[in-house]
């Protein structure tokens, strides 16, 4: 997997990270213990369209998601 390059944010406690690999991108989303990965193929989308994707409005549905995905967490210990 190739690192391309970190994406800034909207929030300071998110890390996102653009790879690419096997014909495809990955955009990595991390906080200190989750983290989220999107799939894109290199037939549907180019580096700079992928830079595009990644608005405020998409980073902040990410964060609702972490959010989501912390109280379950909480929920099983």
């Amino acid at each position: 997997m190739t690192f391309i390059g970190e994406l800034t944010g909207s929030s300071p406690d998110l890390k996102i990270s653009l790879y690419k690999w096997n014909a495809k991108f990955f955009v990595k989303f991390e906080t200190p213990d989750l983290e989220q990965v999107y799939k894109i193929s290199e037939i549907d989308a180019s580096e700079t369209e992928i830079r595009e994707m990644v608005t405020d409005a998409f980073i902040q549905k990410v964060i609702l998601r972490f959010r989501e995905m912390y109280g379950d967490i909480s929920e099983i210990y």
